[in-house]
């Protein structure tokens, strides 16, 4: 038997850790006897990714273990009625045309997995990509994928790359080859779900990497040599990452069962191996990566004993405090004085609660009270120096104590007082508990069998508008109204909670006239936001809730909680950060999880009965802006090539690329119908965040006569723009019929400028740039581009009558301002644009 693993790097678009991405997956995976062959950047092609996919499927044997890595950007297109196409983005994507997509499909990619497969059955592969854009306001973190489907040359379609993939078929893709369910030979770990973000930062070593790789790079190495399951290792990844992102939740999928790069099958916490340290001290190798905690409590038992229920137990032991990649902990013997074996194993029978780690400030007068208050929750922990935390407690400048997380302080300071140190330990309760419920997920040992569909999304005049289950952006407004709906579309009842977390950490069963789960019977559906009254789907308010910090959009979560049997969730309900427990027993896993949860009590470990409740989690994860929305557009473009709502409002702000040009180098009109007219008028106008986040514009106007179809106008890289850029870079551009005597669009703007509506925007945002949250200046930036593109249309309608919007963008400084040459081909014409970067 070999090993042989083929590790690809696309480090396009922006990222800069996935050469770093790769270097780890080497080192972790070398020393399991792994033979590693590194395709990456500049080699990472279409073509090179497919005739290497393709020569490791045929140089294997049956009894091989393969593993096939990818980091990079990932793409989703998605048709009108839901389906989604994903891929994953080559180095040479950017080539892309009509007639050559050169992303790998979701489709190429399991036709290729089935290929792996049939030789032999011991194949993982390891995506860390996303599939859905999204965006974070932490600037030192990028999004592995695209910002935006279009690659420097064409725009993808769902419609254009399904065909592509019909051609594929009928020249010989043999697609019959994919199971229809999944591929049941291959254990598939993902970075996300489909709609939901992965995420590049720095890791605690100071190393640009993928969250995702550097979890599993890490814990690849502190378990070599243990027994454990892919479901383990990923539920310990998962935890991780979720340190740094909530939102981002790692999966397994296929026979998550198996022993890491086996085919043989391992219990999901396996006994682990024992270290003697003393008379009463041992350490239990590989336990902080299998969710063991502080408090756990073990059974220790004989390396022949087969679990911890046959009665053989030497004695017991209790974690104290974890190591690297171990555990300390206390042992009894019974009877005292037996030498522990060195193939003894331990065996969890009690698991303590999840603890949060708090940052606290290191020199203040209330500190050791805050310390000594702290360490009495069970599901609280100051944080050391090195551990990775979102939540911490800062002091203002008059010694006031807050609790803040990563997008700000949730309330206003309280005294440095017995009565403050309460209230901010409360709050730190209730954000522990809100935590460890975001990070809920199902049983990989127990899953639940059932199909459960979930949608939501907006209502408006009754009308629903279906939203991502991850990323999405709201505005607490009196109009934003959202639903939720629950199908089964299995053959049993099931039984479905929905509980909300919500911007202030409050939980809230949202089901609560039915605490142990609306029962639903098979075909049947539950819709959260019916007006049962009005026999009509009105949907449900959000609301930002008082006393909580306005400066940002802050994350709300609503899981489905879905058990083929009634849980009571009721004893989760907890109120909001300003201002709380009830016991459960039931030999439920999900209730025992959710009253640990509730009451941060330890719960009992041990096989599960034959008739415990299964269940699945499936999260809904959004931002909520204390905001109102930005004005809309009401401008049409041929091409309209704007990132989505949330990226641009949630991006970071204050980034600066200097200086920049942007000139128009070539358009060619190919038929001149949609203007009736030999003489036409191009017109572009050019927006920027500018210095200190005040708008910065630039109109435009250039006018040829005697326009023929085919004509290529002399525009000779005319300027358009020439100054700072901040933040963003707006550009739209209409083509029109020319008139005698019509004026330029910049004088046009200018009679405009003492419009109440056009005035009022630009004074808006200069007034907001000085002393507002971010989010109102970032919601008060896009009204300003949609106010200043809005009367820009209007006015050329006006003076030269209809206009055709020919172009439309929006390029962030994530995306370095989209410096270079940009080739369009909008409907009858030929359009490129260059952005430079200039002294």
């Amino acid at each position: 038997m070999t090993r042989k693993a083929l590790l690809i790097g696309a480090q396009t678009h922006g990222l800069s850790g996935v050469l770093n991405d790769v270097g780890a997956m080497e080192q972790a995976l070398t020393p399991r006897g792994f033979d590693v062959q590194r395709l990456v950047t500049p080699y990472a092609t279409r073509a090179g990714i497919l005739d290497a996919y393709e020569k490791l499927a045929a140089d294997a044997d049956a009894d091989d273990a393969l593993v096939v890595y990818y980091s990079g950007h990932g793409g989703r297109l998605r048709s009108p009625d839901g389906r989604d196409l994903q891929f994953i983005v080559p180095d040479d994507y950017a080539d892309s045309d009509e007639d050559d997509f050169r992303g790998i499909t979701d489709v190429e990619l399991s036709v290729l997995l089935a290929t792996l497969t049939e030789r032999t059955p011991n194949v993982t592969v390891i995506f860390d990509c996303c599939h859905a854009a999204h965006m974070s306001r932490q600037p030192d973190r990028r999004v592995k994928a695209l910002l935006r489907n279009a690659p420097a040359r064409w725009r993808p379609t769902y419609e254009s790359v399904e065909q592509q993939v019909r051609k594929l078929v009928a020249d010989g893709l043999p697609i019959d080859r994919r199971p229809l369910i999944g591929n049941p030979h291959a254990v598939r770990v993902v970075a996300c779900s489909p709609s939901g973000s992965s995420w590049e930062t720095v890791n605690r070593d100071g190393v640009e990497m993928g969250l995702l790789t550097d979890a599993l790079s890490r814990a690849l190495r502190e378990t070599d040599g243990l027994r454990i399951s892919w479901a383990a290792l990923v539920d310990a990844i998962r935890r991780e990452v979720q340190t740094f992102v909530a939102s981002q939740r790692p999966e397994v999928e296929g026979p998550s069962g198996r022993q890491l790069f086996e085919t043989d099958e391992a219990d999901a916490l396996d006994g682990l191996p024992v270290a003697v340290d003393g008379p009463d001290r041992i350490r239990l190798l590989g336990a902080p990566l299998l969710g063991v905690r502080t408090g756990d409590e073990f059974a220790i038992m004989r390396g022949d004993a087969t679990s911890s229920q046959d009665g053989s137990a030497m004695g017991t032991a209790v974690v104290t405090h974890l190591l690297p990649a171990a555990a300390a902990a206390q042992l009894r013997l019974t009877p005292p004085g037996q030498a522990v074996p060195s193939d003894a194993r331990a065996y969890r029978t009690s698991a303590a609660p999840p603890a949060l780690a708090v940052r606290l400030p290191s020199e203040h007068p209330v500190t050791a009270e805050l310390v000594e208050s702290i360490v009495r929750r069970p599901m609280l922990r100051p944080a050391e120096q090195d551990v990775e935390t979102t939540v911490e407690v800062t002091v203002d400048e008059q010694g006031g104590l807050a609790v803040r997380d990563e997008a700000g302080p949730l309330h206003l300071p309280y005294r440095p007082n017995a009565a403050g140190v309460g209230a901010v330990v409360a709050n730190l309760q209730r954000i522990a508990q809100a935590t460890a419920l975001r990070r809920l997920s199902g049983d990989p040992s127990r899953p639940l069998r059932q199909s459960v569909r979930t949608e939501w999304g907006r209502v408006r005049d009754g009308r629903e508008t279906p939203l991502a289950s991850s990323g999405e952006l709201l505005f607490a407004q009196a109009d934003e109204r959202i639903f939720f709906r629950v199908t089964n579309e299995g053959d049993r009842d099931v039984f479905v909670s929905l509980v909300d977390i919500g911007v202030s950490y409050r939980i809230t069963l949202l089901t609560h006239s039915d605490p142990s789960g609306v029962r639903l019977e098979p075909g049947a559906s539950y819709t959260y936001g019916w007006n049962e009254d009005r026999n009509e789907l009105t949907g449900v308010a959000v609301s930002w809730p008082d006393g909580i910090d306005m400066s940002a959009p802050r994350p709300e979560t609503v899981l489905v909680l879905v058990s083929d049997g009634p849980v009571d969730v009721s004893s989760l309900q907890r109120p909001g950060v300003r201002a709380g427990g009830r016991s459960a027993t039931t030999r439920s896993g999900l209730a025992r999880l959710l009253a640990q949860i509730a009451t941060g009590a330890t719960r009992e470990v041990g096989p599960a009965p034959a008739d415990q409740v299964r269940y699945a989690v499936q999260p809904i994860d959004f931002m909520l802006s204390p905001t109102p929305p930005p004005t809309a557009e009401r401008a049409v473009f041929l091409v309209d090539e704007r990132p989505a709502r949330p990226i641009r409002l949630l991006s970071p702000r204050g980034a600066s690329a200097g200086k920049l040009a942007v000139r128009i180098a070539e358009l060619v009109v190919h038929r001149n119908r949609a203007l009736g007219s030999a003489d036409i008028r191009v017109d572009a106008v050019v927006l920027t965040g500018g210095s200190g986040g005040q708008p910065v514009y630039r109109a435009e106007t250039m006018r040829f006569s005697n326009v023929r179809d085919g004509d290529r106008l002399p525009m000779d890289n005319v300027l358009i723009y020439h100054g700072p850029a901040e933040d963003f870079l707006d550009i739209a551009v209409w083509v029109s019929r020319d008139t005698t005597g019509s004026l330029a669009l910049s004088s046009l703007l200018e009679e405009r400028l003492t419009d109440p509506v056009v005035h009022g925007a630009v004074a808006e945002v200069a007034g907001l740039a000085m002393s507002a949250p971010h989010a109102a200046v970032a919601v008060a930036l896009m009204g300003a581009g949609a106010v200043l593109v809005n009367t820009a249309y209007e006015l050329l309608t006006g003076v030269v009558g209809p206009s055709v919007g020919l172009y439309r963008t929006s390029l962030l400084a994530q995306e370095q301002f989209g410096i270079g040459r940009h080739v369009r081909h909008p409907q009858d014409f030929s359009f490129t644009f260059c952005v430079d970067e200039v002294a």
